[in-house]
């Protein structure tokens, strides 16, 4: 500062009282250009020739960087942006130029750096354990196809298949599944081989809600009946997990919550209940055995939303993209939904595994050059 801001006059630094401030800035340059020269090398004794390899990150004849790439990456799967933001933000933030077809060996890129760990997550999802089922429609082309999901603590999958039926759940979670199944009441469910199941209390408590409000006084008492047991066991679900209740007193609690619920659908007024109840009251019946498998193995939720949370980023993706144009483009929103999910839950920094990951797919193999 050469002068004073009020009258103009010279000024003096003082000796104290300095004041520091950090301020986070872009730079002017965010992407460095680099070039690597690789010297030929020659076996003597078998007569290979071929070029050192490509530094980590490097793709042979790809002009771009696994760290770039990665950032492209999130941009267009956890950011949703679409292919021609993603061109924008590489082209005018970053200062490179990337053309729709570079764009697409990027995500090709993608399809083959994760089809490893997608397996693996795969094969982990079918092995025992608790596993929330859901599944949400994604348009190939314009016709309509669904992704399904199972959730683990550890992982998710998401699996792209053209039908919503029992045979994509059997796909998804294997022939011989010894876990515990959480889901909805679709029907696909039903035929899955399981050791327990549970039925979700979310969408059912929806659905008696409404009833509280319905001009017919037997839904209403329906609701009015119904909705005290499951709060009785859902808050009982909390007390053992806040240490209130014992594993012995929580199980216990099964056959009489059950027997409540039976007693319930077994006595409607004037023998029957009106159609919107009996609906409900069928369904109970149906699947009589999946309502408090969460009071007999406390580590199961009484609700499906894990699976719901995990297909949200899905929705928002095919709101945006409108769905996928090739069949690989919808495998890629299963397995890179599927990787960002897993990185959350893991509670890994996602932009860096997948450099990780790219990384690994990327190395230069040995090429054998004619002599």
């Amino acid at each position: 500062m050469q002068s004073c801001p009020i009258c103009g006059g010279a000024v003096e630094r003082q000796p104290q009282g300095t004041k520091r401030q950090q301020v986070a800035e872009l730079v002017p340059e965010l992407v460095e250009i680099w070039e690597y020269e690789r010297p030929l090398y020659r076996c003597p004794a078998c007569e290979w020739q071929g070029y050192q390899d490509l530094p980590l990150g490097c793709r042979e004849g790809f002009s771009y960087g696994g760290r770039l790439s990665s950032v492209v990456g999130w941009l267009g799967y956890g950011g949703n942006l679409s292919w021609s933001k993603q061109r924008y933000v590489v082209e005018s933030i970053f200062g490179i130029p990337m053309s729709q077809g570079s764009l697409a060996k990027l995500h090709q890129w993608f399809c083959e750096a994760l089809q490893p760990a997608y397996e693996h997550w795969w094969s982990w999802i079918q092995q025992p354990g608790v596993r929330c089922v859901d599944e949400t429609s994604y348009r190939l082309n314009g016709v309509n196809h669904w992704l399904w999901i199972a959730t683990a603590p550890e992982c998710c999958v998401l699996f792209f298949a053209p039908t919503r039926s029992s045979a994509e759940v059997n796909a998804l979670l294997g022939g011989e599944f010894a876990g515990v199944l959480s889901s909805d009441c679709w029907s696909a469910y039903g035929p899955q081989s399981a050791a327990a199941k549970q039925k979700c209390w979310a969408h059912i408590e929806r659905d008696l809600k409404a009833l509280t409000i319905s001009r017919f006084p037997e839904n209403r008492e329906f609701a009015q009946r119904i909705l005290p047991i499951i709060q009785t066991a859902q808050q009982a679900h909390r007390d053992y997990h806040w240490g209130q209740f014992s594993l012995g007193e929580l199980q216990a609690l099964r056959p009489i919550v059950e027997a409540e619920l039976a007693h319930v659908l077994e006595h409607p007024p004037n023998g029957r209940w009106t159609a919107d109840s009996q609906a409900l009251s069928n369904r109970f019946r149906r699947y009589c055995s999946d309502w408090f498998t969460f009071l007999s193995q406390p580590e199961v939720n009484p609700d499906n939303n894990d699976a719901e949370r995990g297909l949200r980023p899905v929705v928002i993706h095919r709101n945006v993209s409108g769905g996928a144009r090739s069949e690989w483009g919808a495998q890629l929103v299963a397995m890179m939904v599927s990787f960002l999910e897993s990185m959350r839950r893991q509670g890994e920094n996602a932009v860096d595994q997948l450099f990780e990951l790219l990384a690994a797919s990327g190395c230069s193999p040995p090429v054998l050059l004619p002599g």
